[in-house]
């Protein structure tokens, strides 16, 4: 594969015109002349359910290679929406499309295609010999991938730690504090968070198949059609050793993504004893209040009855001793309550 020859061509959101010419360019460089029908739709970005709930992949069409990477564009919004990369390559040019920005992730979409651009200009010091090369450009692509996933991950696994300490915090404080007052904000910062752990696992998971597929040749730019006449067209050893090592990287990927999972799950069952112990404490406290109140009116209701005679009827002063002995009798039940931390 000649670095001169091998041409990397780079769009994000285009108009259809512009698409259009690229891929007539690259479909000049086919020795049948035309795309398949499911690599020119992919190219457009048709295919609204890509951006919901994206299949990486990566497909050899003989004489090139079709693929597709994707990448949440915003983990805070709980939409799970994503961006989709979308690929073409044989020997002489590599066509990449980024698809997906929408106003709220712009300044996302801008620096995901600024660093999956820089990777048709890789510095020598990486990858000896395959400046250019068809292989080196899906190895670059595919390491920006990763490397965003890794970052989304990793502060998905932040969101959830925060969480829980949180509500941990809140759970086994002695005085049982409650978080009924955001409760349902709470509830939907979990919710959000447990959707985009969720909604990136096809993509991981797919992202591994990929790499995988790459490793055991299942996916070649197959002879006549390339000018390599070896089973590993279009990637090189030197490119089959970091596309290993992207592997090894998805198979990490992937446990801290399960291990955030079960975070978010346990988050739901903390959010729940939490709540369960404040309605508990809810409940002590009205027992314990109908508990003070009944003894002073069980007093109060029977020498109230209307008898001839009661006890301190002829004394002036009664109504202050019964007053006195009431509130005595509430006072050391409310200690008592209170000691049992039931108020």
């Amino acid at each position: 594969m000649s670095d001169i020859s091998f041409e990397p061509v780079f769009l994000q959101q285009p108009s259809s015109s512009e698409l259009e010419i690229a891929i007539n360019r690259f479909e000049q460089n086919l020795s049948n002349g035309k795309l398949h029908v499911t690599a020119r739709q992919g190219l457009q970005g048709n295919n609204d359910l890509a951006f919901s709930e994206p299949f990486p992949k990566l497909e050899s069409h003989d004489s090139y290679l079709y693929g597709v990477f994707a990448t949440p564009t915003d983990i805070a919004d709980g939409l799970s929406n994503f961006f989709n990369i979308q690929l073409v390559v044989n020997d002489k040019m590599a066509l990449v499309v980024l698809w997906g920005s929408d106003p709220s992730t712009t300044s996302r979409a801008a620096d995901l295609f600024l660093r999956i651009k820089q990777t048709g200009f890789p510095p020598p010091s990486l990858s000896s010999g395959s400046h250019g090369e068809p292989g080196d450009i899906f190895v670059r692509i595919a390491r920006v991938i990763c490397d965003d996933l890794q970052f989304l991950i990793s502060t998905l696994s932040k969101a959830t730690a925060k969480q829980m300490i949180r509500i941990e915090s809140r759970l086994f404080d002695k005085k049982y504090q409650s978080l009924s007052n955001d409760a349902t904000e709470t509830y939907l910062r979990i919710r959000k968070l447990k959707l985009e752990v969720l909604s990136i696992a096809p993509v991981i998971n797919e992202t591994q198949n990929v790499f995988r597929a790459i490793i055991d040749r299942e996916v070649l730019i197959l002879p006549p059609f390339t000018n390599d006449h070896y089973d590993g067209a279009p990637f090189t050893a030197d490119q089959r050793i970091w596309i290993n090592g992207l592997l090894m990287h998805t198979r990490s990927l992937k446990a801290q993504r399960e291990g955030t999972e079960q975070e978010v799950r346990l988050l739901y069952e903390r959010l729940e004893s939490l709540e369960h112990r404040q309605q508990t404490v809810a409940q002590d406290r009205f027992s314990a209040v109908a508990s003070i109140l009944l003894l002073p009116a069980l007093i109060v209701g029977y020498f109230g009855q209307s008898f001839e005679f009661t006890p301190w009827s002829d004394y002036r002063e009664s109504w202050i001793f019964s007053g006195l002995a009431l509130v005595f009798i509430a006072t050391i039940q409310f200690a008592y309550f209170k000691k049992k931390r039931r108020l």
